[in-house]
């Protein structure tokens, strides 16, 4: 199904919607990469994370949407957030959205970010599969020149998805990108980013200015061996990065967690697996690759009760560091 005059942002494919009629359901990866990787990244990449529907309109627009269960959609125009979050649900429901009046008005010389301010962003949250039914009304897709010139691709667990953060744009991906005027990928794959081939052909396909891949605290958490790890790991980082030798990638290695915190955890199976991915990009030697320390980008109080997923403040923090980073080695 295509909407004549919308972009769907980092959405490659749709498929029928199972909770409502006429539904198309948004999917960040195609299905011949899905079916190649384990069941639960499968489902996750039928899930909107870092999903947008963007639009130009001239007057009113009528967006109608549904989610597999209750969810909100946060609107933007360009990089200003809109007053007025919705929600969702199962039964389609026609949502009316048109540019600000002061948005309208802005001046020429107005500082607007990366996106020009009349481009509508409808951003979704990650864990409510979302399906456009319909969009009515005079828009066109934004152009090149309405959209940052950068894209910035990021691969890595739930912490990558933005698990506990309050809202979409409020992920250290989405950090990252403002801070560096990018327009974000979000291949995050929440209790299922296992590194695994298939994944790996299908970020190094992709095209990008800069990649991040924050691995892989869920093959710590999930029973794989250090030397399954590092095996995988090998190959996704030389993979990506000889598909695109131009572009900084950037390894991430374990934020911290509670393994590095709680009294009967395990912090030795943590330093191994931040310790594999270190010598993984000294031993590949490609001079694209670079390692970050997950610990450097932001601390332990950073994170939310469960002491696995940031909060907001270790999200901001974590955007805020791989900016620095990403900006340092592409420099």
């Amino acid at each position: 199904m295509s909407f004549d005059g919308v972009t769907l942002h980092n959405v490659v494919e749709t498929a029928p919607a199972a909770w409502a009629d006429g539904g198309a359901r948004l999917h960040r990866a195609p299905e011949g990469v899905r079916e190649n990787v384990n069941v639960n990244a499968r489902d996750r990449l039928a899930h909107p994370t870092g999903c947008e529907l963007r639009f130009v309109p001239d007057g009113d627009v009528d967006v109608t949407l549904s989610a597999r269960a209750k969810t909100t959609v946060y609107p933007f125009w360009g990089a200003f957030q809109s007053s007025e979050p919705f929600e969702i649900g199962p039964e389609p429901t026609t949502h009316t959205l048109s540019v600000p009046e002061r948005v309208g008005k802005l001046r020429p010389d107005a500082d607007t970010g990366a996106f020009a301010p009349e481009v509508c962003r409808l951003r979704f949250d990650a864990w409510v599969p979302v399906a456009v039914h319909g969009v009515a009304g005079a828009r066109r897709e934004p152009a090149s020149g309405e959209l940052p010139e950068t894209d910035l691709l990021c691969y890595g667990t739930s912490i990558t998805e933005g698990m506990a953060a309050s809202a979409p744009h409020l992920t250290y991906v989405a950090g990252a990108a403002r801070a560096l005027g990018a327009d974000a990928y979000n291949l995050g794959c929440s209790g299922s980013a296992f590194c695994e081939p298939a994944m790996a052909d299908y970020l190094a396909e992709r095209e990008f200015d800069a990649a991040t891949l924050s691995v892989s605290v869920n093959m710590a958490n999930r029973g794989f061996t250090v030397e399954g790890f590092r095996e995988r790991v090998d190959y996704l980082l030389k993979t990506v990065a000889d598909a695109n030798p131009e572009t900084p990638v950037l390894a991430v290695t374990l934020f911290p967690y509670h393994a590095d915190a709680v009294a009967d955890d395990n912090p030795e199976r943590a330093a191994a697996f931040r310790r594999e991915l270190r010598e993984a990009v000294r031993e590949a030697d490609r001079p694209n690759l670079h390692l970050v320390e997950g610990p450097e980008l932001m601390d332990t109080p950073g994170l939310t009760g469960d002491l696995l997923h940031p909060g907001d403040a270790g999200m901001i923090s974590a955007g805020s560091g791989l900016a620095d980073a990403l900006d340092a080695f592409s420099g």
